[in-house]
């Protein structure tokens, strides 16, 4: 009998920006065969392909990077026409000031942009470094008065356009310097308001505030206040203190349009005398929090309220599935990954049992080898911010839901049992094989067991290579009544992909927000079924984010790990998608069993048949259907009524789209009938699919026409009704534009990196053409290679790092080796922005890349 085959393991997710870390090891190769790094003569090749710009990115026109193309918005008359929806990269900094660059001695303190906008939309900027600048944000009319605005000294500055219309934007640089990204888009979620806004209804010339008390130095109240200028109204030491602030000493003249915003009105004045008197509070070290005394509270923040940009729950039908159950705590469901944040808000009181199973110290970056704690430590060390996968793969599963923080899981109640196998370099079959046996109280190298085994194996990694030791383990797991769930791989590859391939293993492929198969995920005969994946490279909802999938997460780019949301893509998210509905079908079902789910997955039972009739290589027996999936398991028993479901739940064209899809279905039991769809837009059309079912549900294509209509940001809506069940509308956006916005994610530097040591061995300059960055290196080396593209706005001389665009061949995750031993082309892969979700604010923040790369000197 053969012996297993030591693969090296990896995350299987794939996204053009957030935080991701380069594992080295197997994975798909790319390009011609190859010369295992070493140059084969004096031989030299051509390596080439293109870099696609993620949907709705657009890139300040006058950034610090030398190389980068200029062009000045440093006014409302030189404002830089972006798109709307839209995620913006730019830089500022105050003069002397940031890396050395174009702007670093002149100062580059404010950037304009003109944009349409409808009313309500919000505008969210995401400062990368909010502890080197301080930035605002200010929305002016068509009159250049200040219509918004919004003054914080945390990660992220909120605005809402008042009305439809043209507006300025303007990112100013109060201090220091910062890389940000802006977001606008048409469905943003409410967030918890803790900036500072001109227009918000507070008492002028008063301000609460907290000292911090082991920061007193020995002074008393009186001493501490007398250094800040403000006069005590009430409050004491010990708490809270009501704060006056001076009229006189303290009133600074405004300038610009500020100036002309207040325009001799007293009251305006003092109010903007208070913001930057709380302002000057923030930045001391011994103010805990300082804020407007506000007449009224603002409304409560609804539970979960990040839901709303979770499209991939309504996706699989699971509010259809959780009126049936919300899932149970005795059902466990091991994590085997990169361990977890226990501490995350969204993941307090669901982590049960786990293990840390990383035999190697070195890879396992929490200082010994194998122990009782599975949390996780981070992936990237000091060099850059961490995956923090597992967190990312437990929150999808059974992130705590309805308690007002973040986002929901698919399963609410289950119990998560955090087995930790990857680590810096990924990890190895042997120690995978230690967790799945300790998840299901068989002896392992732990010396130990649960009190409780897991019911379903969660295992967002793999690679390739057929292990007969791997696959017998699973057969004994499985034995034991233990269910398993597995990516089936990013390479976009028919070949066999372990352990999704093995028997007894459920295989997930992915699919993107319209589903459709996303353009990475693996495929062929050993698939069973599709979950959705996400794809960071369109924002075909128009929601101001990439289409990807939001969880839990970590950051620790700054050094101490932050608990913060991620958008993420690949099939490694979705396979947590199904492993969150075995876990509800466990909540309705306790006595079924792994050999119960096959037999319900071939017969059709767990999911909506996509693609080809009945079974294919893409799909496999179709997407996951979290409601019949449940119903299933109770029997066939629906209690829940016929829902009608649409998705996506919103459209956006932005500048150029044309058409877009739309897919109607019954998320729920029994039957109904769609009515025909209206819209209430002379320049939007809907058409039926001829093939659709007679009961109205199947594929409808939106078209949009632009002729005759005037620049502006238009908005509409899609009515679907039905004679028995719900009306569902869907919002669309479409933006009409004479001046050229193609997509831009700003100048990149294409790094082919050796794989061995990651250094950098040929590097090239290129700009953004109609959206794509065609890429060649035509003296290369016989060698195996790795590609990596980004941007350097703050010109520091690293790619990859926080506001600023990165992508990389094939994903960032999971870099695909390109072995040169003849010409190597059509190596093409995506770069954007990305942001993610701070969980302290409830707001977002910029973040980077897992490993920022030094690059060379010049483009």
């Amino acid at each position: 009998m053969p012996g297993p085959t030591p693969t090296i393991s990896r995350y299987f997710f794939v996204l053009p920006v957030v935080a991701l870390l380069l594992l080295h090891g197997c994975g798909g190769g790319g390009g011609s065969g190859g010369g295992g790094g070493n140059p084969v003569g004096n031989s030299v090749f051509t390596v080439s392909g293109t870099i696609q710009a993620a949907a709705g990115n657009a890139v300040d026109s006058d950034v610090n990077d030398p190389f980068a193309a200029y062009a000045g918005n440093d006014s409302i008359a030189t404002a830089q026409a972006i798109p709307n929806p839209v995620v913006v990269g730019g830089y500022l900094n105050q003069p002397n000031t940031g890396p050395a660059g174009r702007s670093q001695t002149i100062g580059d303190t404010a950037d304009f942009y003109r944009i349409t906008m409808t009313a309500n939309q919000v505008v969210i900027l995401n400062i990368a470094d909010h502890v080197a600048g301080d930035l605002d944000l200010f929305l002016y009319d068509s009159g250049s008065n200040i219509v918004a605005s919004s003054f914080g000294t945390g990660p992220t500055e909120t605005l809402t356009a008042p009305g439809t219309g043209t507006y300025t934007l303007q990112v100013s640089a109060y201090a220091g310097f910062s890389g940000y990204t802006l977001t606008l888009g048409q469905q943003i979620t409410d967030a918890v308001a803790v900036n500072l806004r001109l227009e918000d209804d507070f008492v002028p010339g008063e301000v609460i505030a907290r000292f911090r008390p082991a920061a007193s130095g020995g002074k008393t109240l009186a001493g501490r206040l007398a250094a800040t200028g403000l006069v005590l109204k009430a409050g004491a030491d010990d708490r809270p203190v009501l704060l006056s602030v001076p009229v006189s000493g303290t009133s600074a003249a405004a300038s610009g349009a500020m100036a002309k915003t207040i325009n001799g009105d007293a009251r305006l004045q003092r109010k903007w005398d208070t913001i930057r008197a709380i302002k000057q509070l923030r930045q001391r070290p011994d103010i805990e929090y300082a804020e407007p005394n506000y007449r009224r509270t603002h409304t409560l923040v609804p539970n979960d309220q990040s839901y709303p940009l979770q499209w991939h729950y309504p996706l699989i039908n699971l509010p259809q599935a959780w009126d049936i159950t919300t899932g149970a705590s005795n059902v466990v469901v091991a994590v085997v990954d990169t361990g977890i944040l226990a501490s995350h808000p969204d993941l307090l009181g669901k982590i049960g049992q786990g293990y840390d199973f990383i035999r190697d110290p070195a890879n396992a970056l929490d200082g010994d080898g194998i122990d009782t704690d599975p949390e996780d430590p981070g992936d990237a060390g000091v060099a850059g911010n961490s995956s923090f996968h597992g967190t990312h793969v437990a929150g999808t599963i059974a992130a705590a839901t309805d308690n007002a923080t973040g986002v929901a899981g698919a399963s609410w109640a289950t119990t998560l049992m955090p087995l930790r196998v990857l680590g810096l370099n990924g990890g190895t079959s042997y120690d995978i094989m230690q967790a799945l046996l300790y998840a299901a109280q068989l002896p392992n190298d732990s010396g130990g067991v649960p009190a409780q085994r897991a019911d379903i194996i969660n295992l967002s990694l793999g690679g390739y290579g057929f292990s007969q030791t791997e696959q017998n383990v699973i057969n004994q797991v499985r034995n034991q009544g233990v269910m398993f769930v597995a990516a089936a791989g990013n390479d976009a590859s028919g070949s066999p992909f372990y352990p999704a391939s093995y028997n007894g293993v459920i295989s997930v492929s992915a699919v993107d927000i319209n589903r459709q198969a996303a353009p990475y995920s693996n495929f062929g005969p050993l698939v069973d079924l599709a979950a959705p994946g996400g794809n960071t490279a369109t924002d075909i909802n128009g929601d101001g984010y990439p289409d990807g999938v939001l969880s839990t997460g970590g950051d620790d780019l700054t050094g101490s790990i932050q608990y913060v949301y991620r958008f993420l893509q690949g099939t490694s998210m979705a396979a947590p998608h199904v492993a969150g509905v075995l876990a509800l079908m466990k909540a309705v079902a306790p006595a079924l069993s792994p050999a119960d789910v096959d037999s319900l997955i071939v017969n059709g039972q767990l999911t909506t048949d996509l693609g080809a009739p009945g079974r294919d290589n893409i799909y496999g027996y179709g997407l996951i259907d979290a409601h019949r999936a449940v119903a299933a398991a109770q029997g066939g028993i629906t209690p829940v009524p016929p829902t009608l479901v649409v998705s996506p739940s919103a459209l956006n064209f932005s500048t150029l789209g044309t058409t877009a899809l739309l897919t109607v279905a019954n998320g729920g039991g029994g039957s109904l009938t769609v009515n025909p769809p209206t819209d209430d837009a002379s320049w939007l059309t809907i058409a039926a699919d001829p093939n659709n079912p007679a009961d109205g549900t199947g594929t409808y294509f939106a078209t949009v026409s632009r002729t005759g209509l005037a620049e502006n940001t238009y908005t509409a809506t899609i009515t679907l009704t039905t004679a028995s069940a719900n009306t569902v509308q869907v919002p669309v956006i479409m933006q009409v534009s004479t001046l050229a916005q193609n997509t831009d994610a700003g100048y990149h530097y294409v790094l082919l990196l050796d794989q061995a040591t990651g250094a950098v061995k040929y590097q090239t300059g290129v700009a953004a053409s109609n959206g794509l960055y065609q890429y060649a290196f035509t003296d290369v080396a016989a060698g195996t290679y790795e590609l990596l593209a980004g941007t350097d706005a703050n010109n520091d001389g690293t790619i990859c790092v926080s506001a600023e665009a990165c992508g990389g061949y094939a994903s960032l995750d999971q870099l695909t080796p390109v072995q040169v031993s003849g010409n190597s082309t059509g190596l093409d892969f995506t770069s954007g922005f990305n942001v993610i979700i701070n969980t302290t604010t409830g707001q977002t923040g910029a973040t980077g890349f897992a490993r920022p790369v030094t690059k060379q000197t010049g483009p």
